[in-house]
């Protein structure tokens, strides 16, 4: 058996694992997807609820700090922890997103970077909306008028939002 220095066993360490910066990142992407977060005022009667990515985030963070350290001294070192922890928080924040087309909570999109470098990219289950999309969700959704004219604004690209009360 050999014994090895602490600086030998740090070095080892610091070597199968890293040493850089290992950045997990959900992004949902809509338009949208920031004002429905944010909204705590909004109702949803299909089902979610405001704060539908940082209340998993803070209530599982222990449930991810441990896929990262699970993994830590495997084969693939911690970015593969990351990477299961950043698809458990999509997850959970597409069950607890607001559901009404079903396209908010799918269009989560994890991804990782080490270093700044991408070492994993999961496209979103549904991809970002188009402004046809937007346009035609808005004529057939009882969307709210603070939301429809949110997204009124954003497609037809005007420089303030609209003082949109759900009118003609």
């Amino acid at each position: 058996m050999t014994t090895k220095t602490f600086d030998q066993g740090l070095r080892e360490l610091s070597e199968r694992v890293g040493v850089g910066d290992l950045v997990g990142h959900v992004e949902i992407d809509q338009i949208y997807a920031h004002y429905q977060h944010e909204g705590l005022d909004l109702h949803h009667p299909r089902g979610g609820e405001a704060k539908y990515l940082e209340r998993p985030l803070f209530e599982n963070r222990e449930l991810y700090f441990n896929a990262i350290a699970e993994e830590c001294f495997g084969e693939n070192g911690p970015k593969k922890g990351m990477e299961r922890a950043v698809e458990m928080l999509s997850d959970a924040a597409e069950l607890r997103s607001p559901f009404l087309w079903g396209d908010l909570g799918h269009s989560g999109h994890p991804f990782v970077e080490d270093d700044g470098v991408l070492v994993y990219d999961r496209p979103p289950k549904v991809h970002r909306l188009t402004e046809e999309e937007l346009r035609e969700k808005s004529r057939r959704s009882p969307l709210p008028p603070e939301l429809l004219g949110y997204i009124w604004w954003h497609v037809m690209k005007k420089q303030h939002p609209p003082n949109y009360k759900g009118g003609a």
